[in-house]
Formats: structure tokens, sequence, C-alpha cells
């Protein structure tokens, strides 16, 4: 069996669709030819996609379909005697589109008679869209933003989108002139009409980073080491032991780069790492070993009781929130007024936290915190308390600061809400990350057999 390489199946992106391989396509491909699923397979199984049937090759004829295949892949229509040689064998040989597309691309010539000067400018206007497809493939691979961005704008029914078509037209164009990367970076600067500078540029990169939480004890101590040489943890970090204390190590040989703008869901059994990476990267915790650099101001939304004391007042947390951001009271007054109209707490605002229902108290913080945009926002177990009014305007609101391209961190059990406004998924494992890729590729992985046996049975 022939070994199947990403070469291979670019070459059958380009023949069918035009346009390079989308990384988790490629990915799925790959891992299919391990289980030995054939080129020859592969190429049937591109020929009945939406994308070819319902898109491409829509109601269209024979004649059609194979002048598209030239134009995909040698940049040409089809000559006279390679139409008609296709047609015969489609009339004769009940030849596919399938089997068209599989001996254009990996038989070393033509099955039919061809000019050699024309063969060969067919073949190396492939091996430059090859190229450049190799290329743009592997940029946008490196941050799951951009993965994103090359997408269709709908999978039922489906249709293209911007950014297959700017994609597709890239390619097209490529003929006897090989594309360089700067070429490539400029057609992905063009993925999206906002501004994507922010997809490029690195927010948090972190380098084998471990960090491990000393529990002091006043509990027998040899009973503790027994306790902890015999149980085996179900939850949370290991526990190392020391003479004189208990070292939980919450997170151990992390290892990851987050780009700006990223939506990141944390996913992962109670105790997995989520919270204690949510404080690393807000500056709370400091790591015991390995390295850490943050190139945004990440602003933590973790707890209730995290933004001031509960002695204080609603109106004094306001106040605080806003003298650490704008250095002065100039404009309070409309701020206040803001964030007693969206929290609803009324007259409550006057009074100390500690008289705060659970529910209110999430309502001031939420209104407080999402009051602005900010750089990175990170959020542990999302904003679902209150009543459904005030959730419906969370949504609203949580929306609108999605909107403003900052950067998210969202630890969270509810799946709905880690798919509203997550695009990449992080699978925590008793402090070590499990998986890390596309958000619904990790809750697929979360919800594997070896995942729950391991870290929820």
């Amino acid at each position: 069996m022939i070994k199947v390489g990403s070469n291979d199946l670019q070459k059958l992106y380009i023949a069918y669709f035009g346009r390079p391989g989308d990384p988790s396509g490629i990915n799925y491909w790959l891992s299919r030819s391990k289980e030995s699923f054939t080129l020859r397979q592969i190429s049937d199984e591109l020929s009945r996609q939406d994308e070819y049937t319902k898109y491409i090759a829509y109601d269209k004829n024979f004649e059609f379909k194979i002048n598209k295949l030239y134009l995909n892949l040698f940049h040409r229509k089809a000559d006279f005697d390679g139409l008609n040689y296709w047609m015969e064998m489609i009339n004769t040989h009940n030849y596919e589109i399938a089997d068209i597309v599989f001996e254009l691309v990996f038989s070393k010539q033509k099955p039919y008679l061809v000019n050699f000067e024309q063969n060969k400018k067919d073949y190396q206007v492939l091996e430059n869209k090859i190229f450049a497809a190799e290329l743009f493939t592997k940029q946008i691979s490196q941050s799951i933003a951009l993965i994103d961005l090359y997408k269709p704008d709908s999978l039922s029914p489906w249709r293209s989108g911007k950014t297959f078509i700017r994609v597709s037209n890239f390619l097209n164009n490529i003929t006897h002139k090989k594309v360089n990367i700067d070429k490539v970076n400029n057609i992905i600067s063009l993925l999206s009409d906002a501004s994507i500078s922010n997809l490029t540029n690195t927010a948090i990169e972190i380098k084998n980073l471990s960090l491990s939480i000393p529990i002091y004890h006043s509990e027998n101590r040899s009973l503790t080491k027994k306790l902890t040489k015999k149980v085996i943890n179900i939850t949370g970090g290991a526990l190392d032991q020391s003479k004189n204390r208990t070292n939980i190590i919450a997170l151990n040989n992390i290892s990851l780069t987050i780009m700006k703008g990223e939506r990141v869901g944390l996913i992962g059994h109670n105790g997995s790492g989520k919270s204690s990476f949510l404080r690393l990267i807000s500056g709370i915790y400091l790591p015991t070993s390995g390295n850490i650099s943050v190139l945004v101001d990440v602003y933590p939304m973790l707890q209730k009781t995290f933004l001031t004391s509960s002695e204080l007042s609603g109106v004094d947390a306001c106040k605080a929130h806003y003298l650490l951001k704008n250095h002065s009271l100039d404009g309070f007054d409309s701020f206040l007024y803001e964030i007693i109209d969206f929290s609803g707490l009324g007259s409550y605002i006057s009074l100390p936290i500690k008289t705060y229902s659970e529910g209110m108290s999430a309502r001031l913080i939420f209104s407080i915190l999402t009051s602005s945009p900010h750089d990175c926002l990170a959020i542990d177990e999302g904003f679902g308390t209150g009543d459904a009014d005030f959730c419906d305007r969370a949504e609203d609101r949580m929306k609108q600061f999605m909107e403003s391209a900052a950067t998210l961190f969202l630890a969270s059990h509810s799946e709905e809400l880690l798919k509203q406004f997550c695009n990449r998924g992080i699978v925590f494992s008793h402090g070590s990350i499990a998986y890390d890729g596309p958000l619904d590729a990790a809750l697929n992985y979360y919800h594997t057999q070896d995942y729950y046996r391991q870290n929820v049975i």
C-alpha cells in the first residue's frame, strides 16, 4: 500500500475544489490513511462531498466537470484529445469523476497522447499550485483563529463564503511562477473583512511550565503520607510529599502558545487544572518552574468575591474598578448609572456586598467587568447565575464584548456556552494538557471512553 501524504491530499483538494486543503480536512484523511484508507477511496469520498456535488458540480454535465478539473489543476481547459478520451471512458467503461481525477493527478503521464511541451507546462503549473497549497495550509495551521476563518459560510446547506472564494481565486491564478511565503501571508491577511493582524501576534507563550501549591497542614503527617500512598486521586493534580509539607502539582509541564484574538475554552474534570491555569495567566500564581510570557493585560473574572472586600458596598466596588482603569474619578457618575441600570441592582448598589445574594454578586461583577473592552478576559465557570432576564442580557453583552476582538479564556462545563464563544479547546487532565485543538475536536476527545475512564469514572 502506498503511504498517503499531505502532498497527495492537496492534489485532490485542488482537483475537486480548486483550493488548498483545510487543516482539519487534511488531518482527517491522513488519520484515515492509517486505517488502510487508500488514495482511490479518498478520491471517491471527496467526489461525494457536498462542496463538490451541491456547489461546484451541481447539475453540470460531464464536459463541464472535466474542463473544471483541468482548469483547477493545469490552468487550462481540456484539450480536444483529452476531452474525447475521457468521454469515451465514461460511455464505454462507466468512468466516474473520481476515476478521472485519480488518473489525472496520480499517473506519471496522461493516459492519452499529449504534446511533450504541453505536458511539461501542466506538470509545472500543478507543482506550483501544490507548493502554494502546502504553504497556505501550514501557515494557517499555526493559529486556531486562522483555521476558524478558513471555512465555509454554512455547512447545511453548503455555502462557500468569501474565505474559500478568495483563496480559490488566489490558487487559480498560480501558473508557471512559483509563489513565495509573502504572497501566501498576504492572502491570509485578506481572509476576513476585519483586520486579523491580532491573530498572528502572540498573546501568551508558555514553555515547560509547572505549578506546585504548598499545603501546610496540622493533621498527623504520618497518617497523611499513608493515605496519599494508598488512595488513588480521581480528581486534582498529583500530590508530592516532602518532610515538612505536601505539594499539590496543580499544573505539570505545560507548553502552549495563545494568539491574540483567540477564544479558548478550558475543558476537564473537576480539579483538572483549569482554575489554576486561569490564575497563572492572570498573575495571581507564579510558576514553580518553566517560563510564561504574557503580552496582553489579562483581566480575571474568577469568583464572586474577587473584586473587593465583601464589607464594602457595590458603589465602592465600582469606584475601585474605575480608579484602577482610569486613574481618576472623572466621568464616574455616568459609569455608575450604567452599571446600576444593566445589573438591575437599584438601591442595593449602596449596600455592602456581603448582603447580596449569589445572583446579585454575579450580576454586579459581570456588569463591571464587561463595562469596557479588555485585552484579555479570564472567566471561570461562565456567567450563568441570576434570573433568566439577566442571562439573556448577559449573553447579548458578551457577544458585543467578543466583537471587540479581545482574547478570551473560558473555563466551563457548559458545552453550549463554550460552543457559543470559543473556537479552540484545551482539555486538562490532572494538571497536564491532554488535548489542544479546535473546540469541536476537543469536546469529542473529552467524551472519549479513555478520558472518562482515566479522569471521571
